[in-house]
């Protein structure tokens, strides 16, 4: 028999509860656990332990070592410390942990693959997975961070966009993992960007082009910042080579339409876009302005989303290792929630270019005007 599928929603933090069992409504979050940082970290430092660890002495007292627990133990009474309440253990109504998966904006292919990939890692490692979506705003995410459930064991946060003081004090509260974002002391998987760029502009200097546009994505976005300087790296290491950062732009179709115009009055041959549904705006633009692509200008998505094959012509992109980078957030997610690490882990993933018929050989002599 098919496990039951059941979603919850709670309109006013956007929550959506994934689960493969039958679990009671979310309850409302008063008296969430708020471990005090500073004395948690204290602890920690005194007992020679990670602050998860101080939390899970706690709240999974079980999943310690007894000599690990008594050195957590024995630091917190010298430093008159204790929590001011204890996270249930296990999820509301079910013997299952629940985790958080936080996302910027679900409706993205991107964050909906690699949301998917950890659904079902969660689901194969016994965790109910709670979805929810931020719509971009650093407020609503520090709220939802801050509102969590009583009943949320762990987060997963992706492209978080907030400051890491404020995922610090989160990840001292319960386990956290981030992705595509590297805050010290926090567990994160995140794909190598400067390698990635590297591979877009290799491919398109062999192909001629020495005048390459980049359409950034949001300026808050931890991969645009990581994009936007692996290019500004590469630019100063090629002198024939010129890479103009157009901009930051809405990364959706229509954000990619506006950086098109600014892509023709570049003289650029050749666009990078922050991701593939930009590319298709610029496509789309490119093609109301009578150019051709690849023959006038060519042109170069981020993740390989499904839409990028069926695109005309076919998107050149980055295929970004998505379905990795959910499940291995789940796995240190994991790893955190049981105790088995103490020492932070950082997994790096490569991206790998897939050549489609969107870029070609730079024209000889490339006319920036357009009907």
């Amino acid at each position: 028999m098919q496990p039951h599928l059941q979603q919850q929603l709670l309109p006013r933090w956007g929550y959506a509860t994934l689960t493969t069992r039958t679990s009671a409504p979310l309850r409302s979050v008063h008296g969430r656990v708020r471990l005090m940082t500073s004395t948690a970290r204290l602890v920690a430092q005194r007992a020679g332990v990670s602050v998860s660890t101080v939390s899970r002495a706690y709240t999974h007292p079980d999943k310690l070592s007894p000599a690990t627990l008594s050195r957590v133990r024995e630091a917190a009474q010298a430093l008159d410390y204790e929590p001011v309440q204890v996270r249930r253990p296990y999820g509301i109504g079910t013997s299952h942990p629940t985790i958080a998966f936080i996302a910027p904006d679900i409706a993205n292919p991107y964050f909906a693959a690699i949301a998917k990939a950890a659904q079902q890692r969660a689901h194969m490692r016994s965790f109910n997975m709670m979805v929810a979506n931020t719509s971009e705003d650093i407020e609503q995410e520090s709220e939802l961070l801050n509102g969590l459930p009583p009943s949320v064991q762990g987060v997963i946060s992706c492209s978080s966009r907030s400051t890491d003081s404020q995922i610090l004090e989160m990840s001292a509260r319960a386990p956290m993992v981030l992705i595509n974002h590297s805050v010290p002391s926090v567990n994160s998987v995140r794909v190598d960007e400067t390698d990635a760029m590297r591979q877009i502009v290799n491919h398109l200097t062999a192909l001629g082009h020495r005048r390459i546009a980049y359409a950034g994505g949001s300026a808050a976005s931890p991969s645009e910042v990581a994009r936007s300087s692996a290019l500004i790296q590469i630019d100063a290491e090629h002198d024939e080579l010129e890479i103009m950062h157009l901009g930051n732009f809405a990364a959706f179709a229509h954000g990619g339409m506006a950086a098109a115009d600014l892509v023709i009055s570049s003289g650029a041959t050749a666009v990078i876009a922050f991701n593939d549904l930009a590319a298709i705006g610029i496509l789309s633009r490119l093609h109301q302005r009578g150019l051709r692509v690849p023959e006038d200008i060519s042109v170069v998505g981020t993740d390989d989303v499904l839409i990028s094959e069926a695109t005309y012509p076919p998107l050149t992109t980055m295929a970004m290792p998505l379905e990795r980078l959910g499940s291995a957030a789940v796995e240190l997610l994991e790893k955190a929630i049981s105790g088995q690490s103490i020492m932070r882990e950082e997994v790096v993933l490569l991206a790998s270019l897939v050549i489609r018929q969107s870029t070609g050989p730079a024209p000889s002599n490339h006319d920036a005007s357009a009907s």
